[in-house]
């Protein structure tokens, strides 16, 4: 008998460049650009028919982590209790999401963030809408 020669490649991670690009294809009503050393990616969207649609934007610089923001006229931004956020910007009036927990490894960059942190935000936007109504967070996940 003869023996097996297994050739393993290693998966190649996308470019930060590519990432963009490749989610700017996928949405077409997004805007894609450089600026100050960043890449940033920003659309709407709407997690229901009946929703509002919601302006985000996702920023990532050289040495940081993909950021994803709520941006625009964000009801209830001033609330101590706003759900599942990291930070929130009232000069810029923008919210830092959080969809995911970092240390738990539920997500990393060589993940296409038109599969991954696009589709999270709309169902944390889905969230958000009933946390607008009842101020009870029904998303689950744990806060950093």
């Amino acid at each position: 008998m003869g023996s097996k020669n297994f050739i393993f490649f290693k998966k190649k991670s996308l470019s930060q460049a590519l990432q963009f690009r490749y989610a700017g294809n996928k949405f077409t009503n997004s805007n894609v650009y450089f600026k100050d050393g960043k890449w940033n990616f920003s659309t709407s969207l709407q997690p229901t028919p009946f929703s509002p649609t919601y302006p985000i934007e996702i920023v990532k610089g050289k040495n940081a982590g993909f950021e994803v923001w709520l941006v625009g006229n964000i009801k209830k931004i001033k609330a101590p209790d706003f759900p599942h956020k990291y930070k929130v910007d009232l000069k810029n009036n923008r919210v830092k999401l959080c969809l995911y927990h970092p240390n738990k490894f539920e997500w990393d960059k060589n993940q296409p963030i038109y599969e991954t942190l696009i589709p999270w935000a709309c169902e944390w936007l889905y969230y958000y809408e009933y946390w607008l109504d009842d101020n009870i967070w029904r998303g689950g996940g744990e806060h950093p």
